[in-house]
């Protein structure tokens, strides 16, 4: 009978998301990749587009998106078991990004995807999922484990609180966690973080489709269209695709754009700018460029990666940027009573800056009802020789991890089964919030998307907080300073014993 259940479920499910995505098809206004003319006036086949065959297609390969392969797990009845999971307490309504579960359907998109995701997971396998929310759920999980209380079978906080447990041992390695470790290289776990933090064949947390939150502390930039069209530039997508999407051709982009609107001399927030920046965006260039403060070597290893040749080409050049006074503003810079980045959205939205390097977050939590059209890219490469365009993740998102002293085959398989159902609800669910829910309004951002997701990568130095690599840069800019070389070799010898002693906390030989 629960079987027949969720096979309705997933009718249901599949029946809502073609409707859904049709919706948003109508509601959409698509933009070439040049000034946002319609696609049918730039070649396209008007007939084409409006014959019901091609748009059920499109509907089918927006879907497709999220079929995945089929899930060998074992069909066991629990007889009501409680599945307790300790998340973060949210406090504002417009983080509802946050949430891990919901308990009712209200009509949004997310919390419906996850009130589907619970649904199914607790009839498959007859079980009660309950959340505690926390201020530290990290924290709060270590008391619990350290008493020897097995209160909680899953852990949802910030990686910057989660890698803290894994240093003292009381989280479980992943890989020999039943039902996950056989599945972690599926598309629903974060392939990045798998490549990337698995040191010596552990690994003690993930993300993926899980949560969400993950995802937003993701660096990218934005553009304004409108501000696009007034100076007459081209969107500047194709240059993404092309591979010559680089920092001369963001500076080329943004220089002369800048403008004294109030005529009193001084350039600050009150005027125009090409650029909009902060002063973390040293370390987000630095890693776009492919380079990396910490990175495993062959062997598994993690050594200092952040001074060879190429790395100190890149930030000399990356500081002299950020340090001229000129390319860009900084939102750091702010003069305001409130919180500065919710400031930085409003210049955003007053048609003043052309440009914003920052993270995903903001286009979802105070971007969505902008009234001009904005469009999203990936951080610039280096130069046109690099191959690939790298996203750094943040650590401050959201990602899971199981207690070592937690029932693991238990554990293991409902968090399995939620990590595979969330490929085929909440992220559904929240690409639909993105391209189609009046934030991303064009058929190119999509692409995008991709690439930047496709591109994720994390960095050991920044993510572990190993000696100053997480700050270096910030306090040089921040200060207005480049003289990095000196910097870096004033605090080798403490950031190698940094190293060492991370070495020492995971056990790493």
């Amino acid at each position: 009978m629960l079987k027949f259940k969720n096979i309705i479920c997933v009718i249901l499910i599949t029946c809502a998301l073609i409707f859904m995505f049709s919706c948003a098809k109508e509601e959409s206004n698509p933009a070439n990749v040049n000034n946002g003319e319609n696609n049918t006036e730039s070649g396209g086949n008007a007939a084409e587009a409006n014959n019901p065959d091609t748009a059920i297609s499109e509907q089918q390969d927006k879907l497709s998106k999220w079929v995945r392969e089929p899930i060998n797990l074992p069909e066991i009845d629990f007889n009501g078991r409680d599945f307790n999971v300790i998340t973060v307490e949210v406090t504002e309504a417009i983080r509802f990004y946050e949430h891990f579960d919901a308990d009712e359907q209200n009509g949004e998109p997310i919390n419906d995807a996850l009130y589907t995701r619970k649904l199914h997971v607790e009839e498959k396998f007859n079980i009660n999922m309950k959340t505690v929310k926390s201020a530290n759920p990290a924290e709060t999980a270590r008391k619990s484990i350290l008493a020897g209380d097995n209160n909680f079978d899953l852990i949802v906080d910030t990686l910057f609180n989660i890698r803290n447990l894994a240093s003292q041992s009381i989280l479980a390695d992943l890989y020999n966690v039943p039902y996950i470790k056989d599945d972690l290289d599926k598309p629903w776990w974060d392939q990045a973080l798998k490549r990337d933090l698995s040191i010596k064949g552990k690994l003690f947390f993930q993300a993926g489709d899980i949560v969400l939150k993950d995802k937003l502390r993701l660096a990218v930039m934005y553009f304004n269209k409108d501000m696009f069209k007034t100076v007459g530039l081209e969107y500047p997508y194709q240059y993404v695709y092309d591979g010559v999407w680089t920092i001369d051709k963001l500076v080329e982009i943004t220089k002369g754009v800048n403008a004294d609107l109030n005529g009193d001399g001084i350039m600050d927030q009150n005027d125009q700018w090409g650029l909009m920046s902060e002063w973390e965006n040293g370390l987000h260039m630095f890693i776009a460029a492919g380079e990396r403060t910490v990175k495993l070597d062959g062997n598994g290893f993690p050594e200092i990666t952040m001074n060879t040749p190429r790395g100190i080409e890149v930030i000399q050049k990356v500081l002299d940027l950020c340090t001229d006074g000129v390319t860009m503003f900084h939102a750091d810079t702010i003069k305001d009573s409130g919180n500065i980045w919710y400031k930085a959205s409003e210049f955003f939205q007053e048609n003043r800056f052309l440009m914003r390097t920052s993270v995903f977050e903001p286009i979802v939590r105070d971007l969505r009802a902008m009234p001009t059209d904005f469009g999203i890219l990936p951080y610039a490469k280096y130069d046109e020789q690099q191959e690939n365009y790298y996203s750094n993740v943040k650590g401050d998102g959201l990602f899971i991890a199981i207690p070592d002293n937690a029932d693991h085959d238990f554990s293991g398989l409902i968090t399995e089964a939620l990590a595979y159902e969330s490929s085929t609800t909440l992220m559904p669910a929240f690409y639909d919030l993105c391209l189609t829910s009046k934030i991303l309004r064009d058929d190119e951002s999509e692409g995008m998307l991709d690439i930047i997701f496709d591109s994720k990568v994390y960095d050991i130095g920044n993510i572990y907080n190993i000696g100053t690599f997480p700050t270096i840069l910030y306090n040089l800019i921040s200060s207005k300073k480049s003289d990095f070389i000196s910097q870096f070799e004033k605090n080798l010898g403490a950031n190698e014993k940094a190293l060492d002693k991370f070495i020492t906390n995971y056990d790493i030989e």
